[in-house]
C-alpha cells in the first residue's frame, strides 16, 4: 500500500511539473514572463524586508527602512547607508542578494530572448510568403502543362 501512495504521488509530482514546464513556456512565448518575473523579485523584496525586520529590529526599526533596505538590496545598489548587524539580518542580507543579481541576469536575458525571437519571427514572415508564391506559381504551371 504504501508503495503504490508513493507511485501515485510520484505520478501527480510529474503532471504537476508537465503543467508548470507548459505555462512557463507559454508565458515566454506570449510575454508574460516578464510580469511573473518582475512580482516574484517584488515579492522577495517585500519578503525580505519583513524578514529583516523581524530578525533586526535594532538596525531597522520601521517596515519603511526595511523595504528601502529591501529594495537597494535586490536592485544591488547597495549605497551602505543601512547594513544588517546581526548574523541572522547577514544571511537574510546573502539569500537576497543572491536573488537579486539572478534576478536581474533572468530578467536581461529574457528581454533579450524576446527581442531576439521576435525578430526571428517577423524575418521569417517575407521569406515565407516568397516561398509560398513561389509554390503556387509552381502548381500553376504544373496545372498548365498538365491541361
Amino acid at each position: 500500500m504504501p508503495s503504490s501512495v508513493g507511485a501515485y504521488l510520484l505520478d501527480v509530482l510529474y503532471k504537476l511539473q508537465e503543467l508548470a514546464m507548459r505555462r512557463f513556456q507559454q508565458s515566454f512565448e506570449r510575454g508574460r514572463i516578464l510580469l511573473y518575473l518582475m512580482l516574484c523579485i517584488v515579492g522577495f523584496a517585500v519578503s525580505a524586508a519583513v524578514l529583516i525586520r523581524l530578525v533586526d529590529p535594532h538596525d531597522f526599526p520601521t517596515i519603511g527602512l526595511a523595504l528601502w533596505w529591501a529594495v537597494m538590496t535586490v536592485t544591488t545598489v547597495g549605497y551602505g547607508d543601512i547594513v544588517p548587524t546581526t548574523v541572522p539580518g547577514r544571511l537574510v542580507a546573502t539569500a537576497l542578494m543572491i536573488v537579486g543579481f539572478s534576478s536581474l541576469s533572468l530578467l536581461t536575458g529574457f528581454v533579450a530572448s524576446l527581442l531576439v525571437h521576435r525578430r526571428a519571427a517577423s524575418d521569417a514572415e517575407p521569406g515565407l510568403a516568397r516561398i509560398e508564391e513561389r509554390l503556387a506559381e509552381i502548381e500553376r504551371l504544373i496545372r498548365k502543362d498538365a491541361a
